[in-house]
């Protein structure tokens, strides 16, 4: 460690000039030399307690006189100016010159006062005691100020009695020279000491720039000293490290005694030296607190050691009953405060030093001894990547290096943890699979266990997608194209997240400290990790696999004192591999089996040859790993390749990559069709307002949507905004009959999820569209599609599609990439399987709202301003069988009056009189809960604590921080917090079972720092709110049939102020905000007795009468009560953050003339009118007392600028009541903003949308869809489809969404396309080509049925012809002779048989001779034979 040295209190030049001595000279050099060396002797060298004596004078170390060795150096001699003693109990102000934060508030001042603390307001120090803190002050009737007080008790500095003692209040600033814009070598002064000069002897040139004071320094002197300061941190306080010093404070009490102490007590040695570092980075936004106490002689302000009066008490007091933390709540201090000298919170540097982390809440560091009760461990870092094998730093109990220590998770495995010092414990996390936060316990393994209970902490485990803390690996959309862009890609790191492992695990012997620079140089291996969901034959399941498949390099881990804050940059060469853990056979077959990977950053652990047991190191984001494949000869073997090499690697690529994508196709169908659910229970939206307002059900996606500006997104890029189920998809049963219907089941979780994205115009964008819509390879039109594997994983974590982020990579992300990036012509294999929701089972939620002063949109469509103090049940719903217990309750507190200049207090103005309440309530504070799920508190922060954060977020009694990590998921409850402006005005809760959502905004969102007026935020809260309609509640208030339907589906009863009337009827949609709903008393006492809890209110609500309403809802107050596991906690001091309200006011303001006034819209529109009147009065010559009393009336009633406000305002009734009471022109302008653009979107978002869903495109191939970005799902919309000039539409190319309605039954109607077949694109060439083969073809077949025609008639002929011949040839019968006769008439033997003309029928009959007939032709009479017969050529 290195070393402070005190400056001398003489010339060091001149030692001996003076020889008049009366002793030799060289020996009183001699003495004085060696007396000034012991003075400037290393205050950081002991490293074992100091318990001195309380009763002597002075303590310390070695020969070392003058100062404690735990205190810094301090006195005139060291630059410190003393306070005035005229100042001293009512304390010197100082300026600080910048901004140091202090339990959230900012403080550029700070008064120091000899009652040992540094105040930020004023002290009552009436009595024997200075109280503070919410349990000893009447807060605002008294002062409750902020205030580090390392001592609080009445004290004195001695100003007469022994010579010898020197005493006082020293202090001085301390600023790092790079605030003034000198940033050289000369900062650091590395490895030597401070140079000693004279402070005070410095001009006013040399001072700091802008701090003309004395005690104010800025040279190599100064960053030396926080340079040390720092080092002091890192050795006690976890996480210290990533901490850089920029200012400090030192104030030291030297010598103090109690206030009514004697000289003899003061000679006796009860005094005290103690004294506060108060550091500080340049931002403002981490502040550290290191008390040094030397000295405690008295315990109280008694005398004679005798401590019943004015005890004193070590503290540090947020203010305004923000909270109080002790510096050691422990039986011992308790007893007595002055062990506080005796012990430590770093045993193994000093004794007496004590540190604390005091930018918000104060979290105590280094170490405690206390043994019972509940004590918060700090840990760091409190967010680890649920992978695991990382390493947190503890600070817990103070610890014993011969002792096992570990750190018990709950539900969990247990994490083995290594002493690094007294006050630090180093721990290494298993891999835990889980996404959430987990309680974690500390305690000793061994002996000492059933004592050392009170440490409890808890670590918040993230998936590897959302780990703020992963390996910087460059632009990840860089690690999933084909071919990659660059094979050198960046990789940076913080060097001091890394520890030597054989130096750390000797820390004891070598006796290295952690801020020794040796103990982080270290040689570090890049590891590419693969995972997978494979088959385990062993426990035949499938399971999640995490494999080590290479080394790629090596780094060694720079630790130099610039890399202390700076990142390490190295480059990634994905050409080379330094070591495969894979055989060559696993390479070309098991390697492509992992689909997607991450990196690990880790120390090289000796002789390890498989990488299956790597040390704790960071992990990336999942990457794709397809660039460790090659082909056969490309073996990573050589440094460089050409681009032939290149091109043959990405051609291999694609084609194993068509591969996967086959054999994932084949994989997934094989599973159960999860469609069904993710449709039928998660429809996506039908346009983008339903899914902004479907709070509880859909929300923005954390890396893809423009509402969190994130870039982180990969697979659904080219939309303007994505939206992702908000939970898993819940299912149901889906069979039939009378003893399961759906009706008495309740739902269950699956491990499905749902994405919907919009586009610009916000419609849904379509998966069957994309092929067609999609004109270049690197387009992007990438709708959003369901997943198998829900992105936020599924309890218990652990099994195949349950690990948060990497299962939802292996089975639907890089499937994307396989198929529709990395191979050709596949996109549509995976969009068959993942198809996008078209909206045809959406139902919207019931969606209401309150903002500003009360004013009310309910879900059922009730609009009123209503205005009352007190705790309300803002949505009540009983347990029912299908759905949990749902509580929400809202906490309503009066608005300060912002007229009230504090800058009076103290001369006009009382403490009392600060806040002074107005006619007007906002919303301050909502918790809500349901059944097993844990209690969320969204409060908005008080007033002068708004700067860096606007809201508190308390989830299981512990404030949660969400600087890092914006998406934090808790028991049943998931917290997400919109950070685009600064101080996490914007938060929503979603009870995940329920499916309710809200949205909790503070001041509306503003951007404070663009608003010169104000210098924070106004303190109060608009909340919207989202009912699914599994409860029956309607979106657009119809109530008509709600009674018999909540009787015939066993539906719950829902009530509360988003829902103060369910048994009446509800206002129409469209119907405004009038003057008659501000206050009107006709609806202000049933909501006031029906939901208000009993006593919340002004006094004399403790006897309210109970409403009818109000029967079976809670009467418990969510905000002062605790459930049973979160009791343990309410000792911390976040108890107070949520108990009281924020606007607390005086007694004096509950009654009387000051009790509150409810004004009605009759109310300001008279007291508007009036006030115009009176500014638009030009009169001046008025009588005295009519002048006084409009003078009078204007100061109590009327706002500033009347007659803007109505000229301003217009008919809007929220903007004049917000305007009017809330004395604020910005606050009433956003008022109407919100109120307008709440009815508009809830009249959009509850219209019932008709979707016939997406046309599934087949043949996608030189199509395009007209027009190409245009909806086409909603009924009215038309789909027209078209080929490019190359090509000609086939099919039916035109479709029309509508309805299509039974006539037989008009109740019964459907939405679908208009039929027709499937349109596709044919090539013109190919189109021509047919066409002639179609002319060609068509001449060949004409001129064939022409011979064929000819062929048929031919044949014919020739039939004939032939049976012609066989009638001329055939044989005569047997009965007839061929001889001779007479030609004669009748005489016909030469006549033709008919046995030849018609064929023997094998009868009997063609034996028989033929018969005489009439010549059956003229060619017969034409031949030769009859030519001569008689009478044959005659007409006869």
């Amino acid at each position: 460690m290195a070393v402070l040295n005190s400056q001398p209190p003489f010339s060091a030049n001149k030692p001996c000039s003076d020889r008049r001595l009366t002793m030799p000279w060289w020996l009183l050099c001699l003495l004085v030399t060696a007396d000034a060396q012991v003075i400037n002797q290393n205050i950081g060298t002991a490293t074992g307690q100091n318990v001195g004596a309380p009763g002597t004078i002075f303590s310390g170390t070695g020969n070392n006189p003058y100062y404690g060795v735990n205190l810094v150096p301090f006195g005139p001699e060291a630059g410190d100016l003393k306070v005035n003693p005229g100042m001293l109990t009512a304390g010197q102000t100082i300026d600080l010159h910048m901004f140091f934060p202090f339990y959230g508030g900012l403080y550029n001042y700070t008064t120091i006062s000899v009652n040992g603390y540094l105040g930020f307001a004023t002290v009552l120090d009436q009595g024997p005691t200075i109280n503070v803190g919410p349990e000893s002050t009447d807060w605002p009737r008294q002062q409750d100020p902020a205030m580090i007080a390392p001592y609080l008790c009445k004290q004195q500095v001695p100003q007469s009695g022994n010579p010898a003692l020197r005493a006082g209040i020293f202090y001085r600033l301390i600023l790092r020279q790079s605030l003034f814009g000198r940033e050289s070598g000369s900062n650091m002064n590395l490895g030597g000491t401070m140079q000693g000069s004279s402070f005070f002897g410095q001009s006013a040139s040399q001072a700091c720039p802008g701090t003309p004071e004395t005690y104010a320094r800025c040279d190599s002197q100064s960053d030396y000293f926080l340079d040390e300061m720092m080092r002091w941190l890192q050795e006690g306080v976890a996480g210290a490290s990533m901490f850089r010093a920029d200012a400090a404070l030192v104030v030291t009490w030297h010598n103090t005694a109690s206030a009514i102490a004697g000289r003899s007590d003061i000679d006796a040695g009860q005094s005290a030296t103690y004294q506060a570092i108060w550091l500080t980075d340049q931002p403002g936004r981490l502040s550290y607190v290191i008390l040094n106490y030397d000295r405690l002689g008295f315990d109280a302000q008694d005398f004679r050691a005798n401590s019943r009066s004015g005890r004193c008490r070590a503290l540090f007091n947020g203010g305004n009953h923000t909270g109080i933390v002790d510096v050691d709540p422990t039986q011992a201090y308790k007893n007595t405060p002055k062990v506080l000298a005796q012990r430590s919170g770093v045993p193994h540097v000093v004794r007496g030093r004590y540190m604390f982390r005091v930018d918000d809440v104060v979290r105590p560091a280094g170490c405690s001894n206390k043994t019972g009760g509940t004590y918060p461990i700090m840990i760091y870092p409190n967010i680890v990547n649920m992978l695991g094998e990382m390493t947190v730093d503890v600070n817990a109990m103070c610890l014993d290096r011969s002792q096992t220590y570990i750190l018990m998770i709950e539900e969990r495995e247990v994490a083995t943890c290594n002493v690094l010092n007294a006050a630090i414990a180093r721990c290494n996390l298993p891999k835990i699979y889980d996404w959430g936060t987990k309680t974690v316990y500390f305690q000793p393994q061994s002996r000492g266990a059933n004592d050392d209970k009170a440490f409890v902490g808890y670590i918040y485990f993230v998936p590897p997608t959302l780990d703020p803390q992963r390996l910087d690996i460059g632009n990840l959309y860089e690690w999933y194209k084909n071919p990659m862009p660059n094979y050198l890609m960046p990789i940076s790191w913080y060097p001091r997240n890394f520890t030597n492992p054989e130096l750390f695990n000797n820390l004891n012997q070598v006796g290295t400290r952690i801020s020794d620079d040796a103990l982080y140089g270290v040689q570090l291996g890049l590891y590419i990790i693969g995972y997978r969901e494979y088959k385990d034959d062993e426990i035949k399941k499938f399971r999640p696999e995490h494999r080590t498949l290479a080394r790629l390099t090596t780094y060694t881990n720079r630790n130099g004192f610039e890399y202390r804050w700076r990142p390490q940059e190295e480059v990634i060469n994905l050409n080379q591999i330094q070591q495969w853990f894979l055989t060559d056979w696993e390479r070309w077959n098991t390697l492509y089996t992992y689909r997607v990977g991450y990196f690990k950053l880790a120390p090289m652990r000796p002789n390890d040859m498989n990488g299956t047991e790597l040390l704790s190191g960071l992990v990336s984001a999942p990457v794709s790993l397809h660039w460790l494949w090659s082909p056969e000869d490309n073996r990573f073997g050589q440094t460089t390749f050409s681009q032939q090499e290149r091109d043959q690697r990405t051609e291999f690529v694609s084609m194993k990559s068509k591969e996967m994508c086959h054999d994932w196709y084949d994989e997934d169908g094989a599973l159960f069709n999860f469609i069904r659910d993710t449709e039928t229970n998660s429809s996506c939206p039908c346009i983008e307002t339903q899914a902004r307002l479907d709070l509880g059900r859909f929300m923005p996606h954390p890396r893809c949507s423009q509402t969190f500006r994130d870039i982180t997104c990969t697979t659904v890029i080219g939309s303007k905004n994505c939206y992702m189920s908000a939970q898993n998809i819940y299912g149901s049963y889906a069979g039939k009959g009378n003893t399961f219907d759906n009706m008495d089941t309740t739902r269950f979780m699956t491990h499905y999820g749902q994405v919907c994205c919009y586009d610009e115009s916000g419609f849904l964008m379509q998966t069957p569209y994309q092929p067609v819509i999609k004109t270049q390879k690197e387009y992007f039109y990438n709708p959003g599609y369901p997943l198998r594997a829900y992105e936020f994983g599924t309890p218990p974590y652990m099994g195949q599609f349950e690990v948060p982020g990497l299962s939802v990579f292996h089975n639907d992300y890089m499937p994307y990439f396989l198929c529709c990036k990395f191979a050709d012509f596949r996109c549509q294999m995976f969009y068959w399987r993942r198809p996008s929701s078209a909206c045809q089972e959406y139902q919207p939620s019931a969606t209401g709202q309150v903002s500003g002063a009360g004013v009310f949109n309910t879900v059922d469509n009730d609009k009123f301003i209503f205005n009352e103090p007190g705790v309300f049940n803002f949505l009540y719903i009983p347990k029912t069988v299908r759905t949990p217990e749902v509580r929400i309750q809202v906490r309503m507190e009066r608005y300060p009056n912002r007229k009230v200049d504090f800058g009076l207090l103290g001369r006009y103005i009382s403490q009392a009189e600060l806040v002074q309440p107005t006619n007007c309530t906002v919303v301050t504070g909502v918790a809500l809960e349901a059944t097993g799920t844990d209690r969320v508190y969204v409060l908005a922060r008080k007033d002068t604590r708004r700067f860096r954060y606007r809201t508190d977020i308390i989830v299981g009694n512990i404030l949660r921080y969400f600087d890092t990590i914006r998406l934090q998921r808790f028991r049943g409850v998931l917290v997400y917090v919109n950070n685009v402006e600064r101080g996490q005005p914007e938060i929503y809760v979603v009870l995940e079972e329920a499916q309710i959502g809200i949205r909790v905004r503070e001041s509306y969102a503003l951007d404070i720092d663009r608003l010169p007026m104000y210098q924070e935020s106004m303190g109060m809260l608009d909340v919207q709110l989202a009912v699914p309609p599994q409860y029956g509640v309607r979106p657009d208030g119809d109530k008509t049939r709600e009674a018999e339907q909540r009787q015939r589906y066993d539906l719950p009863r829902i009530s509360g102020l988003m829902r103060p009337f369910p048994e009446q009827t509800s206002a129409a949609l469209m119907q405004g905000l009038t003057l008659n709903d501000v206050n009107s008393e006709t609806i202000r006492q049933q909501i006031i007795n029906n939901y208000r809890i009993v006593g919340s209110g002004e006094p004399g609500s403790e006897q309210q009468p109970v409403g009818t309403l109000s029967q079976g809802l809670p009467t418990d107050n969510m905000f002062t009560t605790s459930k049973d596991e979160d009791k343990q906690y309410d000792v911390f001091p976040e108890a107070n953050l949520r108990a009281g309200p924020i606007y607390k006011m005086a007694p004096m303001y509950d009654i009387g003339q000051y009790r509150f006034d409810p004004q009605t819209g009759s109310d300001i529109s008279q007291e508007l009118s009036n006030c115009r009147g009176l500014q638009e009065d030009v009169s001046l010559n008025l009588q005295p007392f009519q002048s006084q009393a409009q003078l009078q009336y204007g100061l109590q009633h009327c706002p500033d600028d009347a007659a803007s406000i109505i000229s301003d305002c217009g008919d809007s009734v929220p903007c004049l009541y917000s305007y009017a009471l809330l004395q604020s022109k910005v606050l009433a302008f956003e008022e109407q903003d919100a109120w307008n653009s709440f009815v508009t979107e809830r009249v959009d978002a509850v219209r019932q949308y008709n979707s016939c869903g997406a046309i599934n495109i087949e043949y996608p191939e030189y199509m395009m869809k007209t027009p190409a970005l245009a909806p086409g799902y909603l009924q009215g919309d038309v789909a027209r489809f078209g080929c490019y000039q190359t090509h000609w539409i086939k099919g039916d190319n035109e479709y029309k969404c509508g309805i299509v309605v039974d006539y037989n039954n008009p109740n019964s109607y459907r939405f679908e396309w208009n039929k027709g077949s499937q349109p596709w694109c044919r090539s013109r060439v190919k189109e021509n080509y047919f066409k002639w083969i179609t002319v060609i073809f068509s001449i060949v077949a004409i001129i064939l049925a022409i011979m064929v025609v000819f062929l048929g008639c031919w044949c014919v002929k020739q039939r004939k012809i032939q049976e012609q011949r066989q009638y001329n040839n055939y044989p005569s019968n047997a009965g007839y002779t061929n001889k001779a006769r007479v030609a004669s008439v009748g005489s016909l033997d030469d006549a033709p048989q008919l046995t030849q003309r018609f064929p023997a029928r094998a009868t009997p009959a063609t034996l028989e001779p033929a018969r005489l007939s009439p010549v059956s032709s003229a060619a017969d009479f034409r031949r030769p034979q009859s030519q001569n017969l008689f009478g044959l050529n005659t007409s006869v």
